[in-house]
């Protein structure tokens, strides 16, 4: 006989050392109109968010994700809340639609990679990540004023 199907399971977005996170309880999160929350689990907190089995349970989560529109939202979703916690603790983002069955095999997870989390946080605390965007014209370069054929050119 097989266990029975969950009615949740637990969503992971990050992992970090804990600290003041109760501002999270506000997000939507995945908006599953469970709250984000943080799991303790010794020297590590992470930030989880409860969803429904029949939402996010293997078949319906690859359904899900093939959907475009869906994905994207899914991917915002995540990356909002990966955001937030960043803005106040240094934490280390988990891939999109990681799932655990529930709060004990989160803990486990958490356990067997414990030292590479440390390892990571100790790495990124105090440090901040910028992004830059370079934007190129397009279409031929413009030409220097006096500049033709061969002007200024010497031999390489």
């Amino acid at each position: 006989m097989t266990p029975p199907e969950p009615a949740a399971l637990v969503y992971v977005f990050a992992v970090c050392r804990g600290g003041d996170l109760t501002a999270l309880a506000e997000l939507p999160g995945l908006g599953t109109g469970a709250p984000v929350r943080t799991l303790p689990a010794g020297p590590l907190t992470a930030v989880v968010q409860d969803v429904p089995a029949a939402g996010f349970g293997e078949e319906a989560l690859r359904q899900r994700l093939s959907d475009r529109d869906e994905l994207e939202r899914c991917a915002r979703a995540h990356h909002a809340v990966i955001t937030a916690v960043s803005a106040l603790v240094p934490a280390v983002p988990l891939p999109l639609a990681t799932l655990y069955l529930d709060d004990g095999r989160v803990r486990e997870a958490l356990g067997e990679r414990r030292t590479s989390f440390l390892t990571a946080l100790d790495r990124i605390a105090g440090r901040a990540e910028w992004g830059v965007k370079v934007y190129a014209p397009t279409g031929a370069p413009p030409s220097a004023p006096g500049a033709g054929p061969g002007a200024g050119a010497t031999p390489g």
